[in-house]
Formats: C-alpha cells, structure tokens, sequence
C-alpha cells in the first residue's frame, strides 16, 4: 500500500512538472512571438511609403523572421506614440527629426527618400510659376513640407512666393477635388495625383527635384532608448528596408504591377509613377549630416518649423552602418 502510494505521489509529481513546463514553453513561445511583431507608423497611404509597402505584402519582414504591423497615423499622434513606446518606428523621418526640437527623445537611424516625391501642378491655362503670383495654391498643411518645397519652388523660378496664396486642405484628396474643380489654382501633388492631373491636361510647373537641396522625407525614426536596448531587431529591420530598396529596383515588372494594382491605375501611369519614386530612392539609406542641416536651418530661417535642429545630435547610422559592413 505505501509502495502505490509512493508510485502515485511520483506520478502526480511527474505530470505536474510535466504541465508546468508545457505551460513555461506556450509562455516563452508567446512572448517570442509577440518580440518578433513591430508597429511601424506612416502618415498616408502615398507613394512616399512604398518600399515599406511592399516590404511586408512581398514577405520580406517574414523572410527576417519579423511580424510587421502597420498602421496609418498622421499629426503629432505617431511622434507621442513612438516616445511613449506605444509603436516601434516612425516613417515619416522629417517629422519625428522636426519633434526633437521640442524634446522628443528619438533619433534618426535611416533615409529612404533623398527629396519628397512632390510636384507643382496647375490648372491648363497656366503656362509658368510667374502667373501664380496673387493666385491660390493648395497645400496640405500650412507649415508643412509640401508648403516649404512650394514656396522653394516658386523662388528658385523667380517667383516672390510671399505673392502666393497658400491653403490648406488638409488631406490628398482635397488638394485633387480642390484643384479638380478650380478651388485653387495650383497644387502640390505626389505620385499617382501628379501624373493622373498632367494627363488630362494640368501642367507641371516644377519638382522637389529641381531644388538643390537633400530633403530626408521618409525613412526610420526611433526612440532612442531603444537603440542600446533593442539594437539587434533594429539592424534586422534595417535589412528588411534595405532589401525592399533592392527588391524596387531589381524586380521592376513586380514594382510596377504593385503601384498599379494597389493604387488602380493604368499601366503607363504606374510606370510613370514607379520611375519618379526610383530617381529619389536614396542608395545607401543616408543622407549626409551635412545636407539634412541646410535644410533644417533653411526650414527654420523660413519658419516652418518652430525651433532649430542640431542634426548630428539627433541622428545616428551607426547600426545601419553595421548593416552595410555585413555585422
């Protein structure tokens, strides 16, 4: 009797170390899981943001091992949630730089695009930048990139951009309603937007490439504590980026299918699209320190942003550079 009992106590002994260690491997299995998932942030479903598109509808974040979410958020709502931990990264590398200048504590780690894909676009009978002086154009947000690039715009034309009537209309959409229907007489337009209106008869005045400078438009921002806690994930999803910069260029059918499918256009209008997306697409995910602080402190002497910006303090390659190496 004292024998069975012995042989009992051992094997409830047994499953019970049995079932806590099942129950230990779901937990650990559970939380591998969920350090495997990254929240990514962008601003607007644009052409600005299709290497991260495409990185996770091609299963280049799976290939790495990497769970990715997205999700759309536009304001100061990504800045306060990548600072609070809330999401992982932000995309939209002008804003998270421009918030350090308020004391957000995040950092610049990669550059996909060298200059925004923006353009100026008026209505037909306009035939150059001179004839929108005391005309309305339409911009995103009083204040923002497009707004900057249009005033550049129209300077490096010859134009006094303080002659211009700047509104704002507050999405993509109304900017192409609000030039559309003659609202404004000109607008600043990203891919497809710019090349739709051309075709049926608005006329490009200029570029974001014209202009001389480098703008850092889209890339990666962090919060910066994660860089010595969280540096390994960090390095794999630069390898994720840079292998979807790799993936647009060499596999230019499937790029162009995915413009056209994802943004319904025709062909031409998506091969239009991809090339002037490509010319802008940064080769090496950097933009020298350099470059990024004659913009910043032009967008500062032309006030568009409120405080001055000390690039070299609030960006750092150091992983991407470790990338580049192959470490």
């Amino acid at each position: 009797m004292k024998h069975e009992l012995a042989l009992s106590h051992a094997l409830r002994l047994i499953i019970g170390i049995g079932l806590l260690l099942f129950f230990l491997q779901l937990s650990a299995a559970a939380l591998a899981q969920e350090t495997k998932k990254v929240r990514m942030a962008y601003s607007a479903f644009s052409i600005s943001f299709l290497n991260v598109f495409i990185a996770r509808d091609a299963g280049l974040f799976k290939k790495h091992g990497l769970e990715a979410e997205l999700i759309q958020m536009a304001g100061p709502l990504p800045v306060a949630a990548l600072a609070a931990g809330e999401i992982d990264y932000l995309t939209g590398y002008t804003t998270g730089i421009v918030a350090t200048g308020q004391g957000a504590p995040l950092k610049g780690i990669m550059i996909s695009l060298r200059k925004p894909p923006f353009f100026l676009v008026a209505e037909p009978s306009i035939q150059r930048a001179s004839e929108l002086a005391g005309r309305r154009i339409g911009v995103d947000r009083i204040g923002s990139l497009q707004h900057l690039v249009a005033r550049l715009l129209l300077k490096a034309k010859g134009t006094d951009p303080e002659k211009a009537i700047f509104t704002q209309t507050g999405s993509v959409s109304n900017t192409v309603t609000s030039l559309g229907q003659g609202a404004v007489s000109a607008a600043v337009l990203s891919g497809p937007h710019n090349v739709i209106m051309v075709q049926k008869g608005f006329r490009e005045i200029g570029s974001a490439d014209e202009l001389p400078m480098q703008f850092p438009t889209s890339g990666l921002v962090v919060n910066e504590t994660k860089l010595k806690t969280d540096a390994a994930r960090i390095k794999t999803v630069i390898r994720v980026m840079l292998d979807a910069a790799a993936y647009c260029r060499k596999e230019k059918s499937r790029a162009v299918n995915y413009v056209k499918d994802k943004w319904k256009l025709e062909q031409k209008v998506a091969e239009t699209v991809y090339e002037q997306w490509l010319s802008i697409l940064t080769p090496d995910g950097k933009i020298s320190i350099k470059d990024m602080q004659e913009y910043f402190d032009l967008a500062y002497g032309q006030k568009q942003i409120s405080a001055p910006i000390n690039v070299a303090a609030v960006t750092d390659y150091s992983l991407l550079d470790q990338v580049l190496a192959g470490k």
